[in-house]
């Protein structure tokens, strides 16, 4: 993995050295960085609970990413990225709304009891919000998972016919 070079990455694209593996690389790293930059934009002050979220987020990255890759080559080991994109996106999308409608329930519910919020701590909710983000982020993967495994690798149609 190229770090600093962005002549010698361009060199390695162009000449078509750059494989599946190394661009998985680069999009795992992206992933953890990513994971890091929304840790660091919604700290809750609670150092236990904030170093916490930080290695959960980073191993169901790490461990997510690599499940996803692993079953791609089960299939037939081709187009990892395309495949990956497309259907995380989907998938991020499909979550989205499920956290939406979610949100609109506990709206309504606080609507019901008259505004009222819960008498909790805000260390409670940081822990909830915790749990629901760990929650959230391995059914990502495991959608990601599923649906790659539904899919039909090419040889194995072209053997059938």
């Amino acid at each position: 993995m190229i770090w600093f070079n962005i002549k010698e990455l361009e060199r390695k694209i162009s000449s078509n050295e750059l494989s599946d593996r190394d661009a998985y690389d680069y999009v795992l790293a992206h992933f953890i960085v990513s994971a890091l930059t929304i840790y660091a934009c919604s700290g809750t002050g609670i150092k236990w609970v904030d170093g916490l979220n930080v290695i959960l987020l980073v191993l169901i990255v790490i461990v997510g990413m690599n499940k996803t890759y692993k079953t791609n080559d089960e299939i037939d080991g081709k187009d990892f990225l395309k495949r990956f994109f497309a259907i995380s996106w989907v998938v991020g999308i499909r979550l989205t709304l499920v956290a939406i409608l979610f949100a609109v329930i506990i709206g309504i519910a606080e609507i019901i009891v008259g505004g009222k919020e819960l008498p909790v701590s805000n260390s409670f909710n940081n822990v909830v919000r915790l749990v629901l983000m760990v929650v959230v982020e391995i059914a990502y993967y495991l959608l990601i998972i599923k649906s790659l495994r539904r899919l039909t690798p090419v040889r194995k149609l072209e053997n059938d016919l």
